[in-house]
């Protein structure tokens, strides 16, 4: 699927980070020293933030807004859609972002939405909000938050350190710029859903007694029917081998090179799998913007906060890509040219 827009812009970016930091030596009972260096070296992640008890994707998604509407007061009167994209909201029913509508101060007369998706979600939850703004008066605020350490076996080497919790909001409106012109296109393989899950929780596998019971495969990893579970041989080959190919058709179809691109901002999922990628695409590794050592793994949030990462490299009038990939198993690019986004500086809770 492609989709194109034109003068739908994002006008600025906030982020929200828990206070509370998780270095890799916390994983000591896990790993040997000798391991806990080689996976650094190959995944690149030395430390992740995770919530504290009580903490949900709301609270975060709350600080992210607020930073948001401090900058942009008149913004809040403004918003006549609210998109929560998230796989961790604070209830089952009802959607989180009509929670956040009253907590944020938002009016009545509004859209509220909630977006189940992951790692490929703030590509895809962006690419609903331009959508949108195409349609409405007023701004789209698109929410991105994930609470993973909520889902995580601590005994599970395959997921618990690989992953970290955040929130960012975004404003997107229809500015009438002509010169911003936004691509995306987007990929679904459904018959490889079991690839990253949660067995047990939803209708399909209620929670029982026995969801609780933890057990232990066969490389020592243990974990219950209600922790993630990710075949990370079947994620690793699936990304090395689709998402090249998709950003390449993107860039064909919108007639740009990879050297008219300024930077690819992609997932933030292993620096090995970043590495590769920018191999595969002909590019410096300096193109290749990285910040997973800060955060990990924050699925649909690891971009905006790779954006703000590098936000003095990202001010200007600017081509860049943007690759989200995962869960699902689901891939989306988008192309977004001749825009200027503020992008604000990480706030923690």
């Amino acid at each position: 699927m492609f989709q194109d827009f034109k003068g739908v812009e994002i006008t600025a970016i906030a982020t929200c980070v828990p206070k509370k930091t998780v270095g890799n030596d916390s994983f000591g009972e896990l790993l040997s020293a000798k391991e806990l260096r080689l996976f650094e070296k190959t995944v690149g992640i030395l430390e992740r933030r995770w919530v504290e008890d009580g903490v949900t994707a709301s609270d975060l998604s709350f600080a992210a807004a607020e930073a948001l509407f401090a900058k942009y007061p008149s913004a809040k009167n403004d918003i006549d859609c609210l998109i929560f994209l998230s796989q961790s909201p604070d209830y089952k029913i009802p959607f989180t972002s009509n929670i956040l509508q009253d907590r944020l101060g938002l009016k009545r007369g509004m859209l509220c939405l909630d977006i189940n998706a992951g790692c490929a979600g703030f590509v895809q939850g962006l690419a609903t909000a331009f959508a949108l703004a195409q349609t409405v008066k007023g701004k789209v605020l698109l929410i991105t938050a994930e609470t993973m350490s909520r889902m995580l076996s601590k005994k599970d080497r395959a997921t618990t350190m690989l992953f970290g919790d955040g929130a960012a909001a975004v404003l997107i409106g229809n500015t009438g710029n002509q010169n911003a012109i936004s691509n995306f296109n987007f990929f679904t393989d459904g018959a490889n859903a079991d690839a990253i899950i949660i067995p047990d929780g939803g209708y399909r596998n209620p929670t029982t007694d026995k969801s609780f019971e933890p057990v232990e495969d066969e490389k020592l990893n243990v974990k219950n029917r209600l922790n993630l579970s990710m075949d990370g041989a079947r994620v690793f080959d699936f990304t090395l081998r689709e998402i090249t190919p998709s950003l390449k058709s993107l860039l064909e179809k919108v007639g740009k090179t990879t050297g008219e691109i300024e930077y690819f901002l992609l997932h933030q999922s292993n620096r090995f799998i970043l590495a590769q990628i920018a191999t595969q695409l002909g590019i410096p590794m300096d193109k290749m913007l990285v910040n997973i050592e800060k955060y990990g793994n924050t699925s649909s949030v690891s971009i905006p906060l790779l954006m703000a990462s590098h936000r003095e490299k990202l001010s200007g009038n600017q081509s860049i890509a943007l690759c989200g990939y995962g869960v699902g198993l689901n891939w989306a690019n988008a192309v977004l040219e001749n825009t200027r986004i503020d992008i604000l500086e990480t706030v923690s809770i």
